[in-house]
């Protein structure tokens, strides 16, 4: 397999045959026999076959009813990566970028795509990569589906893999055991349409619980500098930061953490991503030569962490940015800066969000950010909306309601749904919920001004004086020092 040599191949990454499977065993079952009437497609099973030295795959899938119209790759640039596809008599199905013709499929056939793993290691690309004798994937490298998903499919999907091979996916398990090599995983409809990955090969799993999670850390065929215990202790760190904002708890019951090494020189955490299909999980590009001790320090694992506590939102103002500014927050609080320097580090950001981007509103901005690399405009300039809330929230109750409480809300009302939400949908329901529309007309005034967001006239509001250098002076006898004391400090 393609090994990644360098940090920069890596980014420029992200920039973006099984007949003879045995009918009963679980997940391949084609539950109508052949010559029988059929009811609507209601659930599909599929057997992912692993062949040994990961040069090729097989993946079978057998209808629950009337086969679908099509059967078509994750994304049309995949199909080539597809050698055949067949039925279990062999007859062979006509191939073409957006799929297969399935409408004169008999019902009770099983269809196989067979997968040429090693092209798509070569091809190199964002969806599959080649560490060692293990590959970590996006699932829609490989995993073809209906071009429909009927509401409430049962969906099931099981490995066969060589002798010393195993497997980490995002997914629950069928019946809800400790995930296996032998596991039958239960994909719901985001599985199919959000970003996760999924390694397997000669992969290491650290499964553990904390805070009432379960956890799997998965690490491709890789030599790493740090422990299994230190990355443990990583993660366990970061839950541990990002439960202070939701009352002691992680906000998800499961984990999945892919450490991608990169080959590096002694640094730390490169680059972090959020993936919700199917499941929660996290997906980290780590030195292959930090130490335990430099995993601490790490912002982007909180941040990444703390997308799990959102719901799925489209505009990354709001999805990006109010986790911004609560991982910055998050971090002072865990005692990881002290109150000075995390306010220094918030209004750093700040400064570095008003130099980006400028020319549009954020609004503007924020739809156009990949297009522009606006990012910092984006990530920061939505912080920066978060916070004012925060000082808005505060003032206009008296501190009895904070921001801290609108973030747990918008976990416990629309973080589970498997949707994406419109960040004007939530700050509706957060007007709703508080009483009055300060969400809506805070965020509307900063959304459509071509300006950064006033977050000075913030700062003096909480008694914090900032020099030319960022150097923050906290003015304890200020009559909003309490206030600032209760944000930064989460008290």
């Amino acid at each position: 397999m393609a090994r990644l040599a360098t940090l920069t191949a890596i980014l420029c990454w992200l920039c973006l045959g099984l007949t003879s499977c045995d009918r009963s065993s679980p997940g391949a079952t084609a539950s109508t026999p052949p010559g029988e009437s059929a009811g609507p497609l209601s659930g599909w099973h599929y057997v992912m076959r692993i062949e040994d030295g990961l040069q090729t795959a097989s993946l079978r899938v057998c209808f629950v009813g009337r086969p679908p119209e099509r059967l078509i790759p994750g994304t049309e640039d995949v199909a080539r990566f597809a050698t055949a596809v067949h039925t279990d008599d062999g007859t062979k199905l006509r191939k073409t970028r957006r799929g297969v013709d399935l409408r004169e499929l008999p019902a009770g056939e099983c269809v196989t795509v067979d997968l040429d793993l090693q092209e798509m290691a070569d091809a190199g690309g964002r969806r599959v990569m080649g560490m060692g004798d293990s590959l970590v994937t996006r699932p829609s490298a490989w995993l073809w589906r209906p071009s429909a998903l009927p509401r409430g499919a049962e969906v099931t999907l099981r490995f066969e893999l060589p002798e010393g091979y195993d497997v980490s996916v995002p997914w629950p398990t069928v019946d809800g055991s400790p995930a296996t090599a032998a596991s039958s995983y239960a994909l719901d409809k985001t599985a199919f349409r959000w970003l996760a990955y999924t390694a397997f090969g000669h992969v290491e799993r650290i499964a553990f619980e904390h805070l009432g999670t379960d956890v799997e850390i998965v690490t491709p065929d890789h030599e790493l500098a740090c422990s299994d215990a230190g990355l443990r202790t990583w993660i366990e760190d970061a839950m541990q930061t990002v439960s202070g904002l939701f009352e002691g708890k992680f906000p998800r019951d499961e984990l999945q953490v892919v450490v991608v090494p990169v080959e590096g020189r002694g640094g730390s955490i490169y680059f972090g991503m959020a993936g919700r299909g199917g499941g929660t999980g996290i997906y980290i590009l780590l030195d292959d030569e930090a130490p335990d001790a430099s995993l601490l320090t790490g912002w982007t694992t909180v941040h990444e962490l703390l997308h799990h506590g959102m719901p799925f939102i489209r505009e990354p103002w709001m999805g990006e940015g109010f986790v911004t500014y609560y991982t910055d927050l998050l971090m002072g609080r865990a005692g990881k800066r002290d109150e000075v320097a995390a306010w220094e580090h918030l209004a750093d950001g700040f400064a570095r969000g008003n130099r980006g981007g400028r020319g549009f509103s954020l609004q503007d901005t924020s739809a156009r950010m990949h297009e522009i690399y606006a990012y910092a405009r984006v990530y920061w300039g939505g912080a920066a909306v978060a916070f004012l809330i925060d000082v808005a929230l505060r003032e206009d109750s008296g501190g009895k309601v904070t921001m801290d409480d609108a973030m747990r809300q918008l976990r416990t009302c629309c973080g589970d749904a498997d949707k994406r939400w419109k960040a004007a949908d939530l700050l509706t329901h957060l007007d709703t919920w508080y009483g009055k529309p300060l969400f809506t007309e805070t965020a509307e005034q900063a959304l459509q001004s071509r300006t950064f967001p006033d977050v000075e006239a913030a700062f003096a509001k909480l008694g914090i004086e900032l020099d030319y250098e960022g150097n923050a002076t906290l003015i304890e006898e200020h009559p909003g020092a309490a206030m600032r004391r209760s944000i930064m400090l989460g008290r």
